[in-house]
């Protein structure tokens, strides 16, 4: 089972967030039939969405757009409060092959921007965008939590792709230093950081969030939350209809004359829905048309 844990430091204020997703990204890259290097950028941005996802209380959630211009062409996925998240990546059908024993995901996704929406259950989204620096994801959650939300932490994300193409290990931690944090203990974890091992190679031995915390921070810790990881898609037919009303009367009409079944093809889950010309006629009077989710 997939799993996140939140621990602090015992003696100093230190947060550290550890996951393993691998079953969650495994799923989605069967729901999107990615390649190899498609399938680790698509896990890392996962992993980086439910670390974020950490940060966050009640019904919250937030969006991470990797906007490249790579062979990619982007990749973007949502988590919650609850650790669900969802995913889908432009271009699934892309492998560059190795970069220092490595998937040369920087390669993949190219220059742009690492840009972060989150929905507080306020008025309005908070919005976050920094360039990106690597295009390997966890220097670039890292820089933007940096520089866009003054979070001075270190991040690490990994994804394992076996020769099938399955994902056999993927996961991540973030260690977040608060206010307090003495400077002997930030020169330590500095120091710590670059001795610590890959984590995709942490979960292909075996280890659990807690263990991976344990051998990143080095210090005695308490964990102070732990839930579960799960792929979940929250798309139906109302949304889709609500999606349809957005794009203007007259296209709707476009639609109605060319008496067609529409068929709509959700980006996160590939659920497909069919709107007859009828539903497309009650979006135009105005009317609401409910039918459960194919």
């Amino acid at each position: 089972m997939d799993v996140l844990v939140k621990a602090m430091a015992q003696d100093e204020p230190v947060l550290v967030v550890a996951l393993v997703d691998t079953e969650t990204v495994e799923k989605a890259r069967v729901l999107h039939d990615t390649f190899p290097t498609a399938t680790a950028a698509l896990g890392r941005t996962m992993s980086a969405a439910l670390l974020l996802s950490s940060l966050l209380k009640d019904e919250q959630k937030v969006i991470v757009q990797v906007a490249g211009d790579g062979p990619l062409h982007g990749v973007v996925a949502e988590a919650d409060a609850q650790c669900r998240v969802r995913s889908y990546i432009r271009q699934p059908h892309v492998h560059l092959g190795l970069k220092d024993g490595k998937l040369d995901v920087g390669r993949a996704i190219g220059k742009g921007f690492f840009n972060v929406i989150k929905d507080l259950g306020l008025r309005d989204y908070y919005q976050g965008s920094v360039p990106l620096q690597t295009g390997e994801i966890a220097t670039d959650l890292a820089y933007y939590l940096n520089k866009s939300e003054q979070i001075p932490a270190a991040v690490s994300l990994g994804v394992y792709v076996e020769t099938d193409n399955a994902a056999r290990a993927s996961g991540g931690f973030m260690i977040h230093s608060l206010p307090g944090s003495s400077d002997e203990v930030i020169d330590y974890l500095e120091d710590r950081l670059t001795r610590v091992r890959q984590v995709s190679a942490m979960i292909r031995e075996g280890l659990g969030p807690g263990q991976i915390i344990e051998e990143a921070l080095g210090l005695p810790f308490k964990i102070v939350e732990e839930k579960d990881v799960r792929y979940y898609c929250h798309c139906t037919r109302d949304r889709v209809l609500d999606a349809i009303a957005s794009i203007g009367k007259q296209d709707i009409e476009d639609l109605i004359k060319k008496g067609e079944t529409v068929q709509v093809q959700c980006e996160f889950c590939k659920a497909e829905y069919q709107v007859a010309r009828a539903e497309l006629e009650a979006l135009i009077k105005g009317g609401e048309t409910i039918t459960e989710k194919t």
